[in-house]
Protein backbone atom coordinates (compact mmCIF):
# COMPACT_ATOMS: atom_id res chain seq x y z
CA UNK A 1 0.00 0.00 0.00
CA UNK A 2 1.30 3.57 -0.86
CA UNK A 3 2.08 5.45 2.05
CA UNK A 4 -0.28 8.60 2.61
CA UNK A 5 1.45 11.72 2.18
CA UNK A 6 1.27 12.68 5.69
CA UNK A 7 4.11 9.97 6.41
CA UNK A 8 6.38 11.43 4.30
CA UNK A 9 8.44 13.88 6.57
CA UNK A 10 10.22 12.60 9.19
CA UNK A 11 10.91 16.11 10.00
CA UNK A 12 7.59 17.12 10.53
CA UNK A 13 7.28 13.53 12.63
CA UNK A 14 9.89 14.59 14.85
CA UNK A 15 8.32 18.04 15.34
CA UNK A 16 4.92 16.27 16.05
CA UNK A 17 6.40 14.27 18.79
CA UNK A 18 8.13 17.31 20.44
CA UNK A 19 5.11 19.34 20.53
CA UNK A 20 3.48 16.16 22.57
CA UNK A 21 6.51 15.87 24.53
CA UNK A 22 6.08 19.45 25.72
CA UNK A 23 1.98 18.56 26.67
CA UNK A 24 3.97 15.84 28.85
CA UNK A 25 6.16 16.38 31.94
CA UNK A 26 9.11 15.12 32.13
CA UNK A 27 8.77 11.78 33.48
CA UNK A 28 10.38 10.34 36.90
CA UNK A 29 10.74 6.90 36.46
CA UNK A 30 8.35 4.45 36.56
CA UNK A 31 8.69 3.02 39.42
CA UNK A 32 6.69 -0.30 37.96
CA UNK A 33 4.94 -0.95 34.78
CA UNK A 34 2.35 -3.21 35.89
CA UNK A 35 0.18 -1.75 38.72
CA UNK A 36 -1.02 -3.80 41.66
CA UNK A 37 -4.87 -4.03 41.64
CA UNK A 38 -5.62 -1.20 43.84
CA UNK A 39 -9.01 -0.51 46.18
CA UNK A 40 -11.24 2.14 44.81
CA UNK A 41 -10.41 4.59 47.76
CA UNK A 42 -7.08 5.02 46.55
CA UNK A 43 -8.14 6.98 43.87
CA UNK A 44 -9.97 9.49 45.30
CA UNK A 45 -8.08 13.15 44.47
CA UNK A 46 -6.68 15.79 46.53
CA UNK A 47 -6.26 18.12 43.48
CA UNK A 48 -8.92 21.09 43.76
CA UNK A 49 -12.02 21.52 42.24
CA UNK A 50 -13.80 24.13 40.91
CA UNK A 51 -16.67 25.40 42.24
CA UNK A 52 -19.42 27.62 41.74
CA UNK A 53 -17.53 30.71 43.03
CA UNK A 54 -14.79 30.24 40.95
CA UNK A 55 -17.22 31.35 37.90
CA UNK A 56 -19.93 33.12 39.45
CA UNK A 57 -19.93 36.76 37.61
CA UNK A 58 -17.07 35.78 34.83
CA UNK A 59 -18.15 36.11 31.37
CA UNK A 60 -17.76 33.12 29.30
CA UNK A 61 -18.29 32.15 25.60
CA UNK A 62 -19.26 28.97 24.55
CA UNK A 63 -18.85 28.09 20.67
CA UNK A 64 -21.67 26.15 19.33
CA UNK A 65 -24.87 25.40 21.00
CA UNK A 66 -25.58 21.91 20.13
CA UNK A 67 -25.34 18.38 22.20
CA UNK A 68 -22.34 19.49 24.35
CA UNK A 69 -22.22 23.68 24.19
CA UNK A 70 -25.95 23.60 25.41
CA UNK A 71 -25.83 21.95 28.44
CA UNK A 72 -22.22 23.85 28.93
CA UNK A 73 -23.73 27.14 28.36
CA UNK A 74 -26.85 26.11 31.15
CA UNK A 75 -24.20 24.62 33.50
CA UNK A 76 -22.16 28.05 33.63
CA UNK A 77 -25.23 30.34 33.51
CA UNK A 78 -26.99 28.32 36.38
CA UNK A 79 -23.67 28.89 38.70
CA UNK A 80 -23.77 32.43 37.84
CA UNK A 81 -21.58 33.17 35.13
CA UNK A 82 -22.62 35.58 32.38
CA UNK A 83 -22.40 33.74 29.18
CA UNK A 84 -22.36 34.83 25.26
CA UNK A 85 -23.59 31.56 23.14
CA UNK A 86 -22.17 31.86 19.42
CA UNK A 87 -23.85 29.45 16.53
CA UNK A 88 -24.69 29.82 13.03
CA UNK A 89 -28.18 28.59 12.71
CA UNK A 90 -31.25 30.48 13.58
CA UNK A 91 -33.11 30.35 16.90
CA UNK A 92 -35.66 28.47 15.49
CA UNK A 93 -32.86 25.35 14.07
CA UNK A 94 -31.15 25.92 17.83
CA UNK A 95 -34.25 25.09 19.25
CA UNK A 96 -36.57 24.98 22.46
CA UNK A 97 -33.39 24.38 24.59
CA UNK A 98 -31.38 27.21 23.54
CA UNK A 99 -34.46 29.47 24.09
CA UNK A 100 -34.56 28.01 27.48
CA UNK A 101 -30.84 29.44 27.64
CA UNK A 102 -32.32 33.61 27.50
CA UNK A 103 -34.59 33.12 30.67
CA UNK A 104 -31.58 32.52 32.76
CA UNK A 105 -29.80 35.54 30.83
CA UNK A 106 -27.59 33.95 28.47
CA UNK A 107 -27.13 36.08 25.44
CA UNK A 108 -27.18 34.03 21.92
CA UNK A 109 -25.48 35.81 18.91
CA UNK A 110 -26.98 33.40 15.55
CA UNK A 111 -26.24 33.68 12.23
CA UNK A 112 -23.53 35.41 10.65
CA UNK A 113 -22.83 36.93 13.87
CA UNK A 114 -18.90 37.28 13.58
CA UNK A 115 -18.26 36.44 17.06
CA UNK A 116 -18.97 39.67 18.00
CA UNK A 117 -18.75 40.09 21.78
CA UNK A 118 -15.67 37.52 21.77
CA UNK A 119 -13.01 40.06 23.00
CA UNK A 120 -14.66 40.66 26.46
CA UNK A 121 -14.61 37.22 27.41
CA UNK A 122 -12.55 36.10 30.16
CA UNK A 123 -12.59 32.31 28.87
CA UNK A 124 -14.18 30.33 25.74
CA UNK A 125 -15.71 26.78 25.88
CA UNK A 126 -15.53 25.15 22.53
CA UNK A 127 -18.00 22.24 21.82
CA UNK A 128 -16.20 19.31 20.40
CA UNK A 129 -16.04 18.43 16.23
CA UNK A 130 -15.99 22.42 15.68
CA UNK A 131 -12.88 22.63 12.52
CA UNK A 132 -10.18 24.69 15.41
CA UNK A 133 -7.28 23.81 12.81
CA UNK A 134 -9.35 25.57 9.55
CA UNK A 135 -9.89 28.93 9.22
CA UNK A 136 -11.60 30.82 10.31
CA UNK A 137 -11.51 29.40 13.80
CA UNK A 138 -7.77 29.02 13.21
CA UNK A 139 -7.06 32.57 13.44
CA UNK A 140 -9.66 33.68 15.61
CA UNK A 141 -8.92 31.04 18.52
CA UNK A 142 -5.00 32.15 18.26
CA UNK A 143 -5.76 35.55 18.46
CA UNK A 144 -7.77 35.08 21.27
CA UNK A 145 -4.86 33.05 22.88
CA UNK A 146 -2.60 35.73 22.47
CA UNK A 147 -4.70 38.16 24.30
CA UNK A 148 -4.35 35.93 27.51
CA UNK A 149 -7.94 34.60 27.00
CA UNK A 150 -7.99 30.52 27.83
CA UNK A 151 -9.44 28.40 25.67
CA UNK A 152 -10.78 24.98 26.43
CA UNK A 153 -13.06 22.49 25.70
CA UNK A 154 -16.33 21.35 27.21
CA UNK A 155 -14.18 18.24 28.14
CA UNK A 156 -12.31 20.41 29.84
CA UNK A 157 -14.87 22.32 31.94
CA UNK A 158 -16.34 19.38 32.84
CA UNK A 159 -13.38 17.93 34.35
CA UNK A 160 -12.71 21.02 36.52
CA UNK A 161 -16.20 20.59 38.43
CA UNK A 162 -16.43 16.93 38.35
CA UNK A 163 -16.08 15.34 41.96
CA UNK A 164 -15.46 11.53 40.58
CA UNK A 165 -12.95 10.01 39.30
CA UNK A 166 -13.09 9.26 35.85
CA UNK A 167 -12.01 6.42 33.69
CA UNK A 168 -11.24 8.17 30.06
CA UNK A 169 -11.86 5.86 26.88
CA UNK A 170 -10.48 6.66 23.86
CA UNK A 171 -9.43 4.96 20.19
CA UNK A 172 -10.36 5.27 16.76
CA UNK A 173 -13.33 2.50 17.01
CA UNK A 174 -14.29 0.96 19.65
CA UNK A 175 -14.86 3.74 22.31
CA UNK A 176 -19.27 3.27 22.70
CA UNK A 177 -18.58 -0.63 23.15
CA UNK A 178 -15.68 -0.63 25.64
CA UNK A 179 -17.46 2.20 27.39
CA UNK A 180 -20.41 0.44 28.18
CA UNK A 181 -18.91 -2.63 28.74
CA UNK A 182 -17.15 -0.92 32.09
CA UNK A 183 -19.94 0.49 33.32
CA UNK A 184 -22.39 -2.32 33.10
CA UNK A 185 -19.37 -4.95 34.70
CA UNK A 186 -18.83 -2.07 37.35
CA UNK A 187 -22.49 -1.49 38.50
CA UNK A 188 -22.74 -5.39 38.34
CA UNK A 189 -19.99 -5.45 40.85
CA UNK A 190 -21.88 -2.64 43.00
CA UNK A 191 -19.95 0.57 42.16
CA UNK A 192 -22.37 3.57 41.57
CA UNK A 193 -20.99 4.71 37.91
CA UNK A 194 -22.47 7.28 35.00
CA UNK A 195 -21.54 6.96 32.00
CA UNK A 196 -21.34 9.57 29.60
CA UNK A 197 -19.26 10.97 27.10
CA UNK A 198 -18.80 11.64 22.99
CA UNK A 199 -21.91 9.43 21.81
CA UNK A 200 -23.78 9.91 24.33
CA UNK A 201 -25.15 12.71 27.36
CA UNK A 202 -21.57 14.99 27.81
CA UNK A 203 -19.96 14.86 30.86
CA UNK A 204 -20.90 18.32 31.51
CA UNK A 205 -24.54 17.35 31.63
CA UNK A 206 -24.03 14.41 34.05
CA UNK A 207 -22.46 16.11 37.00
CA UNK A 208 -25.51 16.30 38.82
CA UNK A 209 -25.45 12.58 39.69
CA UNK A 210 -21.67 12.08 40.29
CA UNK A 211 -20.32 12.51 43.65
CA UNK A 212 -16.67 11.21 45.42
CA UNK A 213 -18.36 7.95 46.15
CA UNK A 214 -19.22 7.37 42.36
CA UNK A 215 -17.43 7.06 39.37
CA UNK A 216 -17.63 8.43 35.65
CA UNK A 217 -16.64 6.46 32.43
CA UNK A 218 -16.75 8.74 29.80
CA UNK A 219 -15.91 7.87 25.96
CA UNK A 220 -13.81 10.37 24.83
CA UNK A 221 -12.95 11.38 21.38
CA UNK A 222 -9.94 13.06 19.98
CA UNK A 223 -12.42 16.17 18.74
CA UNK A 224 -12.84 16.47 22.73
CA UNK A 225 -9.29 15.87 23.62
CA UNK A 226 -8.33 18.94 21.70
CA UNK A 227 -7.65 21.95 24.13
CA UNK A 228 -7.51 19.97 27.94
CA UNK A 229 -5.01 21.72 29.70
CA UNK A 230 -5.18 19.65 32.87
CA UNK A 231 -7.40 16.79 31.95
CA UNK A 232 -6.50 13.88 33.99
CA UNK A 233 -8.58 10.77 34.27
CA UNK A 234 -7.26 8.61 36.73
CA UNK A 235 -7.74 5.52 34.80
CA UNK A 236 -7.21 6.01 30.82
CA UNK A 237 -7.85 3.32 28.16
CA UNK A 238 -6.40 3.68 24.61
CA UNK A 239 -7.76 0.64 21.86
CA UNK A 240 -6.41 1.70 19.00
CA UNK A 241 -5.19 4.28 16.29
CA UNK A 242 -5.94 4.30 12.74
CA UNK A 243 -6.50 6.93 9.61
CA UNK A 244 -9.84 8.72 10.31
CA UNK A 245 -11.06 12.29 10.58
CA UNK A 246 -8.40 13.82 8.36
CA UNK A 247 -10.91 16.13 6.96
CA UNK A 248 -10.61 17.70 10.98
CA UNK A 249 -7.19 16.83 11.95
CA UNK A 250 -4.14 18.69 10.22
CA UNK A 251 -2.14 15.51 9.78
CA UNK A 252 -2.18 12.31 11.36
CA UNK A 253 0.13 12.61 13.76
CA UNK A 254 -1.73 15.19 15.10
CA UNK A 255 -4.92 13.22 15.07
CA UNK A 256 -2.61 10.25 16.98
CA UNK A 257 -0.83 13.14 19.30
CA UNK A 258 -4.40 14.33 20.20
CA UNK A 259 -5.45 10.70 21.01
CA UNK A 260 -2.41 10.09 23.25
CA UNK A 261 -3.45 13.89 25.30
CA UNK A 262 -5.40 11.48 27.45
CA UNK A 263 -2.62 10.74 29.18
CA UNK A 264 -0.59 13.76 29.29
CA UNK A 265 -1.69 14.80 32.73
CA UNK A 266 -1.37 11.46 34.44
CA UNK A 267 0.54 10.81 37.93
CA UNK A 268 2.29 7.46 39.10
CA UNK A 269 -1.26 7.52 41.17
CA UNK A 270 -3.39 6.70 37.99
CA UNK A 271 -3.08 3.97 35.47
CA UNK A 272 -2.87 3.61 31.71
CA UNK A 273 -4.14 0.97 29.66
CA UNK A 274 -3.23 0.14 25.86
CA UNK A 275 -4.82 -2.57 24.20
CA UNK A 276 -2.02 -4.63 22.29
CA UNK A 277 -4.23 -6.33 19.79
CA UNK A 278 -3.81 -2.88 17.61
CA UNK A 279 -0.60 -2.88 15.76
CA UNK A 280 0.21 0.73 16.68
CA UNK A 281 -0.46 0.87 20.19
CA UNK A 282 1.59 -2.19 20.79
CA UNK A 283 4.31 -0.55 18.92
CA UNK A 284 4.37 2.02 21.07
CA UNK A 285 4.20 0.22 23.91
CA UNK A 286 7.49 -2.35 23.30
CA UNK A 287 9.33 0.69 21.61
CA UNK A 288 9.53 -0.16 18.61
CA UNK A 289 7.10 2.67 16.73
CA UNK A 290 8.66 5.35 15.19
CA UNK A 291 6.18 7.70 16.85
CA UNK A 292 6.22 7.60 20.50
CA UNK A 293 7.34 5.30 23.20
CA UNK A 294 4.96 5.26 25.74
CA UNK A 295 6.96 3.93 28.56
CA UNK A 296 9.66 6.56 28.24
CA UNK A 297 6.35 9.54 28.44
CA UNK A 298 4.11 8.82 30.02
CA UNK A 299 4.11 8.64 33.71
CA UNK A 300 1.21 6.50 34.75
CA UNK A 301 1.65 3.04 35.97
CA UNK A 302 1.26 0.93 32.39
CA UNK A 303 -1.44 -1.86 32.14
CA UNK A 304 -1.59 -4.15 28.82
CA UNK A 305 -4.45 -5.93 27.82
CA UNK A 306 -5.04 -8.63 24.85
CA UNK A 307 -7.26 -11.06 23.69
CA UNK A 308 -4.37 -12.93 21.75
CA UNK A 309 -3.90 -16.34 23.10
CA UNK A 310 -0.14 -15.70 23.90
CA UNK A 311 0.04 -11.91 24.24
CA UNK A 312 3.60 -10.56 25.51
CA UNK A 313 3.69 -8.99 29.02
CA UNK A 314 0.08 -8.60 29.38
CA UNK A 315 -2.16 -8.55 32.70
CA UNK A 316 -5.27 -8.62 31.36
CA UNK A 317 -5.95 -11.24 28.49
CA UNK A 318 -6.82 -14.95 27.63
CA UNK A 319 -4.71 -16.87 29.74
CA UNK A 320 -3.21 -19.85 27.17
CA UNK A 321 -5.00 -23.19 27.43
CA UNK A 322 -8.02 -21.04 29.32
CA UNK A 323 -11.77 -20.05 28.15
CA UNK A 324 -11.50 -17.29 30.62
CA UNK A 325 -10.76 -13.30 30.59
CA UNK A 326 -8.78 -12.47 33.33
CA UNK A 327 -5.97 -10.67 34.81
CA UNK A 328 -2.63 -12.30 35.51
CA UNK A 329 0.09 -10.39 38.07
CA UNK A 330 3.38 -11.48 39.46
CA UNK A 331 2.37 -15.08 38.19
CA UNK A 332 -0.72 -15.17 39.62
CA UNK A 333 -4.05 -15.99 37.14
CA UNK A 334 -7.48 -14.28 38.33
CA UNK A 335 -10.38 -15.45 35.89
CA UNK A 336 -12.81 -12.84 35.45
CA UNK A 337 -14.97 -13.90 32.64
CA UNK A 338 -15.98 -17.38 30.30
CA UNK A 339 -15.14 -16.78 26.90
CA UNK A 340 -18.88 -18.49 26.33
CA UNK A 341 -20.56 -15.31 28.27
CA UNK A 342 -19.13 -12.74 25.96
CA UNK A 343 -22.29 -12.15 23.23
CA UNK A 344 -20.50 -9.60 21.05
CA UNK A 345 -19.06 -11.08 17.55
CA UNK A 346 -15.38 -10.20 16.03
CA UNK A 347 -11.96 -10.79 17.10
CA UNK A 348 -11.75 -6.78 17.72
CA UNK A 349 -14.92 -7.28 19.94
CA UNK A 350 -12.99 -9.89 22.54
CA UNK A 351 -10.02 -6.79 22.51
CA UNK A 352 -12.11 -4.35 23.88
CA UNK A 353 -13.63 -6.71 26.40
CA UNK A 354 -9.85 -7.03 27.47
CA UNK A 355 -9.71 -3.78 27.66
CA UNK A 356 -12.91 -3.38 29.79
CA UNK A 357 -11.39 -6.14 32.02
CA UNK A 358 -7.96 -4.00 32.27
CA UNK A 359 -10.00 -1.12 33.68
CA UNK A 360 -12.16 -2.70 35.98
CA UNK A 361 -9.80 -4.29 37.68
CA UNK A 362 -7.47 -1.14 37.96
CA UNK A 363 -10.76 0.48 39.20
CA UNK A 364 -12.72 -1.96 41.95
CA UNK A 365 -9.66 -4.50 42.53
CA UNK A 366 -11.43 -7.62 44.00
CA UNK A 367 -14.75 -6.36 44.72
CA UNK A 368 -14.89 -7.58 40.86
CA UNK A 369 -14.11 -10.92 42.00
CA UNK A 370 -16.38 -10.81 44.85
CA UNK A 371 -19.35 -10.34 41.82
CA UNK A 372 -17.68 -12.25 39.47
CA UNK A 373 -20.90 -14.02 38.97
CA UNK A 374 -23.10 -10.77 38.63
CA UNK A 375 -20.55 -9.72 36.54
CA UNK A 376 -21.15 -13.21 34.18
CA UNK A 377 -24.90 -12.74 33.91
CA UNK A 378 -24.94 -8.86 33.22
CA UNK A 379 -22.17 -9.32 30.24
CA UNK A 380 -23.95 -12.56 29.15
CA UNK A 381 -26.96 -10.26 28.14
CA UNK A 382 -25.02 -7.16 26.89
CA UNK A 383 -26.49 -5.61 24.02
CA UNK A 384 -24.29 -3.90 22.19
CA UNK A 385 -24.92 -0.30 20.57
CA UNK A 386 -27.19 0.46 17.64
CA UNK A 387 -25.19 0.62 14.33
CA UNK A 388 -22.23 -1.71 15.23
CA UNK A 389 -22.35 -5.26 13.83
CA UNK A 390 -26.58 -5.08 14.59
CA UNK A 391 -28.19 -7.87 13.74
CA UNK A 392 -31.58 -6.23 12.41
CA UNK A 393 -33.07 -9.15 10.66
CA UNK A 394 -32.91 -12.97 10.23
CA UNK A 395 -35.77 -12.95 6.95
CA UNK A 396 -35.48 -15.07 4.45
CA UNK A 397 -32.72 -17.39 5.74
CA UNK A 398 -30.37 -14.38 5.32
CA UNK A 399 -28.82 -12.51 8.23
CA UNK A 400 -28.89 -8.69 8.15
CA UNK A 401 -26.54 -6.67 10.16
CA UNK A 402 -25.92 -2.89 10.59
CA UNK A 403 -22.63 -1.97 10.53
CA UNK A 404 -23.43 1.74 9.85
CA UNK A 405 -21.03 3.04 12.05
CA UNK A 406 -18.14 1.41 10.40
CA UNK A 407 -16.87 4.60 8.86
CA UNK A 408 -13.34 3.60 8.16
CA UNK A 409 -11.71 0.75 5.81
CA UNK A 410 -10.50 -0.85 9.20
CA UNK A 411 -13.55 -1.11 10.63
CA UNK A 412 -15.41 -2.73 7.67
CA UNK A 413 -12.43 -5.16 7.71
CA UNK A 414 -13.45 -6.37 11.38
CA UNK A 415 -16.70 -6.88 10.36
CA UNK A 416 -16.24 -8.80 7.10
CA UNK A 417 -13.86 -11.27 9.58
CA UNK A 418 -16.63 -11.32 11.98
CA UNK A 419 -19.10 -13.51 9.57
CA UNK A 420 -18.73 -16.99 8.03
CA UNK A 421 -19.34 -17.09 4.30
CA UNK A 422 -21.34 -16.18 2.55
CA UNK A 423 -21.36 -12.72 2.79
CA UNK A 424 -22.58 -9.56 0.44
CA UNK A 425 -20.74 -6.31 1.62
CA UNK A 426 -22.76 -3.20 1.04
CA UNK A 427 -19.96 -0.28 1.06
CA UNK A 428 -19.56 3.20 0.14
CA UNK A 429 -20.77 6.68 0.64
CA UNK A 430 -18.74 9.63 1.38
CA UNK A 431 -14.66 8.37 1.65
CA UNK A 432 -12.97 10.01 4.49
CA UNK A 433 -9.58 8.55 2.96
CA UNK A 434 -7.58 8.78 -0.18
CA UNK A 435 -7.91 5.61 -2.19
CA UNK A 436 -4.76 4.03 -1.06
CA UNK A 437 -6.30 3.36 2.54
CA UNK A 438 -9.20 1.40 0.88
CA UNK A 439 -6.37 -1.40 -0.54
CA UNK A 440 -6.48 -3.16 2.51
CA UNK A 441 -10.17 -3.64 2.28
CA UNK A 442 -10.12 -4.64 -1.53
CA UNK A 443 -7.99 -7.77 -0.17
CA UNK A 444 -10.13 -8.54 2.36
CA UNK A 445 -13.18 -8.71 0.30
CA UNK A 446 -11.59 -10.88 -2.41
CA UNK A 447 -10.08 -12.58 1.00
CA UNK A 448 -13.18 -13.60 2.39
CA UNK A 449 -14.86 -14.48 -1.09
CA UNK A 450 -17.69 -11.12 -0.64
CA UNK A 451 -19.90 -9.57 -3.24
CA UNK A 452 -19.59 -5.90 -3.02
CA UNK A 453 -22.33 -3.60 -4.00
CA UNK A 454 -21.14 -0.31 -3.93
CA UNK A 455 -23.54 2.83 -2.81
CA UNK A 456 -22.77 6.52 -3.05
CA UNK A 457 -19.91 9.05 -3.85
CA UNK A 458 -17.52 6.35 -3.38
CA UNK A 459 -18.43 3.39 -5.31
CA UNK A 460 -16.53 3.90 -8.40
CA UNK A 461 -13.48 3.97 -6.30
CA UNK A 462 -14.58 1.03 -4.12
CA UNK A 463 -15.44 -1.06 -7.44
CA UNK A 464 -12.23 -0.02 -8.81
CA UNK A 465 -10.31 -1.58 -5.71
CA UNK A 466 -11.94 -4.42 -5.27
CA UNK A 467 -11.34 -5.32 -9.02
CA UNK A 468 -7.25 -4.23 -8.78
CA UNK A 469 -7.54 -6.83 -5.91
CA UNK A 470 -8.96 -9.12 -7.95
CA UNK A 471 -12.42 -9.24 -7.32
CA UNK A 472 -14.20 -10.27 -10.25
CA UNK A 473 -17.04 -8.47 -11.92
CA UNK A 474 -19.61 -10.70 -10.97
CA UNK A 475 -19.31 -9.82 -7.67
CA UNK A 476 -19.15 -5.82 -8.03
CA UNK A 477 -22.46 -4.57 -8.04
CA UNK A 478 -23.23 -0.87 -8.78
CA UNK A 479 -26.42 0.54 -6.61
CA UNK A 480 -27.54 4.51 -6.90
CA UNK A 481 -29.41 4.27 -3.05
CA UNK A 482 -29.36 2.10 -0.01
CA UNK A 483 -32.95 0.88 -0.78
CA UNK A 484 -31.81 -0.63 -4.45
CA UNK A 485 -28.48 -2.08 -2.82
CA UNK A 486 -30.73 -4.12 0.10
CA UNK A 487 -32.79 -5.27 -3.25
CA UNK A 488 -29.40 -6.02 -4.91
CA UNK A 489 -28.58 -7.89 -2.24
CA UNK A 490 -31.65 -10.26 -1.31
CA UNK A 491 -31.39 -11.04 -4.93
CA UNK A 492 -27.29 -12.15 -4.89
CA UNK A 493 -27.09 -13.26 -1.11
CA UNK A 494 -27.54 -17.32 -1.26
CA UNK A 495 -29.29 -18.87 1.66
CA UNK A 496 -27.53 -18.87 4.98
CA UNK A 497 -25.73 -16.00 3.76
CA UNK A 498 -25.19 -12.61 5.51
CA UNK A 499 -25.82 -8.98 4.12
CA UNK A 500 -23.53 -6.87 5.95
CA UNK A 501 -23.91 -3.09 5.85
CA UNK A 502 -20.24 -1.48 6.61
CA UNK A 503 -19.81 1.22 4.62
CA UNK A 504 -15.80 1.99 5.11
CA UNK A 505 -17.38 6.08 4.39
CA UNK A 506 -18.97 8.76 6.03
CA UNK A 507 -23.08 9.25 5.27
CA UNK A 508 -23.13 12.60 4.26
CA UNK A 509 -23.44 12.30 0.77
CA UNK A 510 -26.55 10.77 1.31
CA UNK A 511 -27.56 10.78 4.36
CA UNK A 512 -27.83 13.15 8.11
CA UNK A 513 -25.67 10.85 9.67
CA UNK A 514 -24.18 7.10 10.25
CA UNK A 515 -27.44 6.71 12.69
CA UNK A 516 -29.38 8.12 10.40
CA UNK A 517 -27.54 5.67 7.23
CA UNK A 518 -28.20 2.56 9.73
CA UNK A 519 -31.99 3.65 10.45
CA UNK A 520 -32.86 4.22 7.13
CA UNK A 521 -31.10 0.30 6.46
CA UNK A 522 -33.02 -1.35 9.45
CA UNK A 523 -36.64 0.54 8.07
CA UNK A 524 -35.76 -0.34 4.45
CA UNK A 525 -35.03 -4.25 5.39
CA UNK A 526 -38.36 -4.39 7.53
CA UNK A 527 -40.30 -2.92 4.68
CA UNK A 528 -38.75 -5.32 2.09
CA UNK A 529 -40.55 -8.27 4.08
CA UNK A 530 -43.02 -7.47 5.44
CA UNK A 531 -44.65 -7.28 1.78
Amino acid sequence: MRKRHHDDSNEELEETFQGLSNLIDSPEEIEADTPEFVEETSFKSSQKKLVTEDVAGRLFAVLGLARAGLPAARFLAERGARVIGYDSRSMEELGLEAKRLLGLGVEIKTGDHKFEGIEKCESVVLSPGLKIHQEPLKTLLEGIESWGTEVIGELELAFRFCPAPIIAVTGTKGKSTTTKLIAEMMQAAGAKVVRAGNTGTPLIAELSALDEDSWAVVEVSSFQLEKTPTFRPRIAVLLNLLPDHLDYHPTLFQYWSTKLKIFANQTADDVAIFNIDDAAVAAMVNGESDFISVRENIQARIMVASARQAPRAAEAKIKPGSEWMGWEHEGQWTPLLPLSSIPLRGAHNISNVAAAVAAVGAAIGSSAIDHRQDIIDRISVFESLPHRLEIVSHARDLTWVNDSQATIPAAAIAALHSFEPPITLIAGGQAKLDASAYEALGQAIVKCGATLITIGEASVMLADVAARNGLTDDKIIEAHTLQQAIIKARQVTPPGGTVLLSPACASFDQFKSYEDRGEKFREFVGRLFRR
